[in-house]
């Protein structure tokens, strides 16, 4: 080998060395400065749901019976202009005071639909008056309708959807996971304490929706101007939302996600209206037609996705779950500069991932033509748009109009959108004792927070409250994640004396704050 040949080999050396080592100590320093954001509690909770009591047998626990009879009672979404008198509704509610009668009694407070500017409404909210009185009260909700169940999917039931069937290991039935569970959880929890002498100093408020599933506008957001009009402001809300999710890639335990926000809402109709001498019979055919024009515009939107962020919730997401994770993740996660489009791609390989990463875009609906033989005039076709955090209304459509690019379709938003909430503050007071409260009662999972991609009636407190959380911890497989609004909803026994824990746990450490 010559000599100049060895003096370039040298300076190749050289520069990969120049480049090389202070590449490995930017990963090395961001790795090690990763650390974990789970905090370390007692793991024994202070009230717990006593499991010796429970016997698999004849002699069931009474919460359980109390859980399968609301079950039973098939409160469907129903708007109100077809609520009647006997409607399951409002018999879910009599079944609260009948089964919670202290909750209905001094010191409690409860309050329904006159209260709210309307007494057909069936929602309820309960007020265990705090001792000191100005400290800003916490709000638990959920909701006590279900979603229907399609008649020809209920061969498909292992158990049929309203039996409240109880085996060794689940309860099964439409509300077991959306969400009965959450309804009758809270007030097992609040009667519990009450029974044992528990006095909180925070004001707990209970509001039980009846319409979550239609968007709560009878419900809640008549609930939550009742809480306008008498001036009162929330120091922190527990929704619906997050989950405990057994099978979460790349950890090796459970991951508790909080929704700390959730995606906006936005349906958009786009449509083709042709002129008269565009349309007639179908054996004479233009190179175009309504439908043909608003398929092509539907391709296009789907062609050109919103651009991917990893901003703002997801990568809060990112930071709690990285530290966790096995080494070669852990190293991705920290040095997102290097990395961060390998993550996107991984993320976006998945629906649920992808979700996490843009505001996504659904077509559902589409109408055109009345007969096989003729041109249509019109074709009509809906999208669903759920909107993350940063991106407007008005912008989402401005994008689906440049991306579509045709003059002959037009949109127009439908329905009740709204932009994507707030994000909580994760670094707040209220996160930190929920954060605490799930590693006391569920100590074998990791803890972040996350953006919802669905959407809860919370939205109509977002003036009232800074510090919202959506979860609930409901421990789901993947397979389970289905189960909502799906065939053979279910709840692990075992599973649904935890949140009972949770809830009665969370009281306690957030009323005392």
């Amino acid at each position: 080998m010559t000599r100049k040949k060895k003096i370039t080999i040298k300076r190749v050396i050289l520069l990969l060395l120049f480049v090389f080592l202070p590449l490995m100590g930017v990963l090395s320093w961001n790795y090690l400065a990763f650390s974990t954001k789970q905090l370390k509690v007692d793991s024994d909770p202070l009230q717990k749901v006593d499991r010796a009591m429970f016997q698999r047998s004849e002699n069931r626990l009474p919460i359980l019976e109390r859980f399968i009879r609301a079950i039973q009672i098939r409160s469907v979404q129903t708007p109100m202009s077809r609520l009647t008198s006997d409607s399951a509704l409002y018999r879910f509610r009599d079944f609260i005071q009948e089964a919670f009668p202290s909750l209905h009694q001094a010191p409690f407070v409860r309050r329904t639909g006159k209260d709210f500017g309307d007494e057909r409404i069936p929602s309820i909210l309960l007020e265990w008056p705090g001792q000191a009185s100005e400290l800003d009260p916490i709000l638990l909700m959920s909701h006590f309708d279900v979603v229907p169940v399609e008649a020809n999917s209920l061969s498909r039931w292992t158990h049929p959807p309203f039996s409240g069937h109880m085996d060794n290991q689940y309860i099964w039935g439409r509300g077991t996971l959306d969400c009965k569970h959450g309804v009758m959880a809270i007030l097992e929890a609040i009667s519990k304490l009450a029974a044992e002498g528990f006095h909180p100093q925070r004001t707990i408020y209970i509001a039980l929706g009846h319409d979550e599933e239609l968007g709560g506008a009878d419900g809640n957001k008549k609930i939550a101007g009742w809480f306008r009009g008498h001036g009162i402001r929330l120091h922190s809300i527990i929704d619906e939302g997050g989950c405990v999710f057994n099978e979460f890639p790349g950890l090796d335990r459970p991951a508790a996600l909080v929704g700390v926000a959730e995606k906006g809402f936005l349906t958009v109709e786009i449509k083709v209206n042709l002129a008269a001498d565009k349309v007639g019979h179908s054996s004479m055919p233009p190179k175009e037609t309504a439908v043909s024009i608003l398929a092509s515009a539907i391709h296009r939107v789907q062609s050109a996705p919103f651009p991917s962020r990893m901003d703002g919730g997801l990568q809060d997401t990112l930071r709690f779950l990285g530290p966790e994770m096995p080494f070669s993740k852990k190293l991705a996660m920290s040095n997102m500069w290097l990395f961060g489009p390998f993550v996107k791609q991984t993320l976006s390989n998945t629906p649920s991932g992808d979700a996490l990463l843009r505001t996504t875009i659904a077509p559902t609906m589409i109408e055109g033509g009345i007969s096989e033989t003729v041109l249509p005039l019109q074709a009509t076709a809906k999208l669903n748009l759920r909107l993350l955090p940063g991106d407007s209304i008005e912008g989402s459509i401005d994008y689906l109009r440049q991306s579509i690019n045709d003059p002959r379709v037009t949109l127009n938003s439908l329905g009740q959108s709204r932009g994507a909430s707030l994000v909580s503050d994760i670094d707040s007071d209220a996160f930190r004792v929920l954060q605490t409260t799930i590693h006391q009662v569920l100590p074998d999972v990791v803890v972040a927070p996350f953006v919802l991609v669905g959407s809860t009636d919370t939205v109509h407190y977002s003036d009232l409250c800074e510090n919202v959380f959506r979860f609930i911890p409901t421990r789901l497989s993947e397979r389970d994640t289905q189960r909502f609004h799906g065939i053979d909803e279910r709840i692990g026994i075992e599973n649904y004396l935890e949140i009972i824990s949770f809830f009665s746990q969370y009281v306690q450490n957030a009323s005392a704050k």
